[in-house]
Formats: structure tokens, C-alpha cells, sequence
């Protein structure tokens, strides 16, 4: 069978998905020189359809036209940069996203184990997951990524397509909270005329993070610990007095909060419907330096009763308690997300003995899994509005 008879058998819906894929993979083909554009895209076919993380695997499953030690050569040493492949990557995904609806960012870390001493970015991390047959602190990468996340038309479902990413440094004063920052002013640089809804969990719900974020016009949402101090917002003066006035009311303590109207809803979060209680107010944080958030105190209803209170914040006061708790459970894709890359597209095995290398591998993985993630979106739409028509014509 010839290539023509193979594309004349291709359905319209094919042709679409292909010719989708041809422009996707032509714009990042536009972050490289145009030499290093053949080299790039079998790198790229390669990596969509290996389920392993080493080169020569990603290489057996294309059919590669150059010697195949030259594609380690332009990984590791070839004249482009890694950085140039993210920011094309970020405006690619953000282009797609709703017009009327944020940009939702997912920020989270996951380490992936190393047994070398000489492997790049390799330090002892503790593993907070608590996993059955593991040691509590483990040798390995420590990854902070940054997402984009989508909801499925066919099933509501939500989808993370990552972005960037950076280990965190053997050594030095770099943390977290600084690399998070750091992709955060790359993601506003590219997308300057949208709004961005940064979701996170308690790690990083910090004034470190959330203060840049703010200034880069960020909204941010996520978890807090229970320790953290909230104050009510103070009543208004009715006789003037010297001096400034109060910036606290007074403090949320458990037997505070429990003076709040609860309210019940059953929404549809974390896959199904679910029955949750929940308290609302405006109040100001001290850790945000007293700046005014609205906070939600929430417990799920289960069969065995009700769970333990979980506290979240949004730095947009003007969302209501319902949606802050709707917007924080899109933030769950990014954990699937994390266990795919390492398992499914074998991330886990990314053992290049430079940094420079290994950054630029995985921001490959990285472009090969979001194109198919995108695929799979167009996919269902398709699939949707397929069925709608076929409906409406037995109608």
C-alpha cells in the first residue's frame, strides 16, 4: 500500500487530527534553527511514541535517517536552547485555552529516583507521599513543574499539560519557591493579555511565591495549614479617633469559625459528586501581610461521616466559597500527570550526565506528551460533536 492509498483511507476526522498535529509541531519547530528542524522533529515523533526515557529507545521506535550517535551529540552539545522550546511550548498550550475563562496553572514537585553520586541535580529528599516499603528520605531529582490545565468537554474531566520544568540544585541557596517564581515570570512574559489562576498546595502557599505572584497580577488559590493566623475584617469606626486604624478584627479559632453559617452543596469534584459542608469569609491573612482573602473552611460527607476541615484561600475576594473550592480541585490532574511522565513515558529513566542535557530531554518528553494530550482533546471534541450532528440528523 503506497502513501497516497494510506492518506485516501484517512477519515475527516483523521485529516484534522493530523493536520493538527502538523501545525503544532511546526510552531515549536520554530524555537530551533531550521538545520536542527529534522533532527528536532524525529526527536520529538520519538518521544510521542517510546514508553521509555532513554534516547536510543525513543530513537528504535522512528524510523531515523541519521547515525543515531548524532542525536546524542545535538542533545548534549547542539547550538539551542532548552528555554527557547519552553516559552513555545507555554504560548502553544495557553492559545488554547478559553478566552472567557482564566488560565489555570498548576505548581507542584515530584522527585524521581537516582542511585548515582554523579547524577545532575541529585540530593536527599523526603518521601512526603509515605508510600508502604519506602525509606522516609530518598536519592534523587527533585522537579518543580508548572501546568496548564484544561477540562474535557466529553466528560468534565480535567486534564494537566505541563509546561516547564527545573530539578532543584544539589546545592546552594536556590530553593522552590525561587524556581516557582522564576517559571511563573516566564509564563506572564508570554502571555501578557490574560488572566492567570496559579492553584497550589500548602508547601507553597508562602509569601515568597504568592507576593511575586501578585505582582505579576496572578490570582492564586490553594491550600493553607491549620496554624496559619486569619482575622476577620475590623468593624468600621463609628466615633474618629487618634492614630491609625485597626487592621485585624478578631482572630478565626475554631470556636469562631464554628460561629460561621455552614452551608451544604453536592458538586461534581474530584471525578464525582460529592457532598461537602463548608464555611465562607473575607478575611485578612497575616502571613499575606494583612491583605484582604477569601477563606473557606470545608469538610467532604462520606460514609463513615464527615472528614477533617480543610482550609483554603483565594487572593480574589470577589470569588464565592463554592467556586475557591471548585477551582482548587482542578488542581488534582497534575498528580496523574506526574505518574505518567515517570511511568508511562518513562521520565523515571532520564539519565543524561549533564544538566544542560537532561533539561533539554526532558522539556522534549515534556512537548511529545503535551502534543498528545492536546490530540486525545481534539479527539473527544470531535467524537462530541460528531454524535450531536448524528443526533440531530435522526431527529
Amino acid at each position: 500500500m503506497t502513501k497516497f492509498e494510506m492518506v485516501a483511507m484517512l477519515t475527516s476526522d483523521h485529516q484534522v487530527i493530523l493536520r493538527e498535529l502538523a501545525s503544532y509541531t511546526t510552531f515549536l519547530a520554530g524555537a530551533l534553527s531550521s538545520t536542527a528542524v529534522p533532527t528536532f522533529c524525529e526527536l520529538l515523533f520519538g518521544c510521542m511514541l517510546s514508553a521509555d526515557g532513554f534516547v536510543t529507545q525513543a530513537l528504535l521506535t522512528i524510523d531515523f535517517h541519521c547515525v543515531w550517535s548524532s542525536y546524542h551529540h545535538w542533545l548534549s552539545q547542539g547550538k539551542w536552547q532548552w528555554k527557547n522550546l519552553a516559552r513555545h511550548l507555554i504560548r502553544l498550550v495557553c492559545s488554547k485555552a478559553p478566552e472567557n475563562q482564566p488560565v489555570v496553572l498548576g505548581l507542584d514537585d515530584w522527585v524521581i529516583e537516582r542511585f548515582s553520586d554523579k547524577a545532575p541535580a541529585c540530593r536527599t529528599h523526603h518521601q512526603h507521599s509515605k508510600k508502604r516499603n519506602r525509606p522516609t528520605y530518598i536519592w534523587g531529582q527533585c522537579w518543580v513543574s508548572l501546568a496548564i490545565i484544561f477540562e474535557r468537554a466529553a466528560d468534565e474531566v480535567f486534564t494537566a499539560i505541563p509546561v516547564i520544568s527545573f530539578p532543584t540544585p544539589a546545592s546552594g541557596n536556590t530553593s522552590k519557591l525561587k524556581i516557582a517564581v522564576a517559571m511563573l515570570r516566564v509564563v506572564r512574559n508570554e502571555v501578557k493579555d490574560r488572566v492567570l489562576r496559579l492553584l497550589t498546595d500548602c508547601w507553597y502557599m508562602n509569601w515568597t511565591l504568592i507576593k511575586p505572584a501578585l505582582e505579576m497580577n496572578i490570582e492564586v488559590v490553594g491550600q493553607i495549614p491549620s496554624n496559619r493566623a486569619l482575622y476577620a475584617l475590623p468593624p468600621a469606626p463609628t466615633v474618629k479617633k487618634r492614630g491609625r486604624p485597626k487592621k485585624y478584627g478578631i482572630k478565626m479559632t475554631t470556636e469562631q469559625v464554628k460561629k460561621l453559617p455552614e452551608e451544604k452543596a453536592t458538586v461534581w469534584m474530584y471525578g464525582k459528586f460529592r457532598k461537602i459542608r463548608y464555611r465562607t469569609l473575607i478575611c485578612r491573612a497575616r502571613f499575606l501581610k494583612g491583605r484582604e482573602v477569601r477563606v473557606v473552611w470545608s469538610r467532604f460527607e462520606n460514609d463513615k461521616g464527615l472528614t477533617e476541615s480543610r482550609i483554603f484561600i483565594s487572593t480574589n475576594p470577589e470569588l464565592e466559597g463554592l467556586e475557591v473550592l471548585r477551582a482548587y480541585s482542578r488542581r488534582w490532574p497534575v498528580e496523574p500527570m506526574f505518574h505518567q511522565l515517570k511511568h508511562a513515558f518513562g521520565c523515571c529513566h532520564l539519565w543524561q550526565q549533564k544538566l544542560r542535557t537532561l533539561l533539554r530531554w526532558m522539556h522534549l518528553k515534556m512537548a511529545g506528551y503535551a502534543l498528545l494530550q492536546w490530540l486525545y482533546l481534539i479527539s473527544e471534541l470531535l467524537c462530541s460533536e460528531n454524535w450531536m450532528w448524528t443526533t440531530q440528523c435522526k431527529a
